[in-house]
């Protein structure tokens, strides 16, 4: 794992965690996905953004490269209505079936 990561899709939830996550985690700090498949890698981004983002809204996806490592960036508005970005690391998975 990135040694600048702060979180990963295992992260347990409690509720100060959710009410001081950040508007935007960028890639050099992205979540980690840990998942060995496309699918399982997805059904992890999609608890987590739920998990600390609850009440979001649906999310715009861009996939970027960089360094050897792929990342998912999702856009969304948080359930207060302001923007909010989020990259996940998804190398682990990326491609894999």
């Amino acid at each position: 794992m990135p040694s600048s990561s702060k979180y990963d899709t295992e992260t347990k939830a409690t509720a100060e965690l959710v009410a001081s996550m950040p508007d935007t985690i960028p890639c050099d700090s992205a979540v980690f996905v840990r998942e060995a498949s496309t699918r399982r890698g997805v059904d992890a981004e999609r608890r987590w953004l739920a998990r600390f983002y609850p009440g979001h809204s649906g999310y715009g996806q861009r996939l970027i490269h960089r360094n050897d490592r792929s990342y998912d960036v999702l856009t969304f508005a948080r359930a207060e209505g302001q923007p909010a970005l989020v990259c996940f690391d998804i190398t682990m998975f990326f491609g894999k079936f």
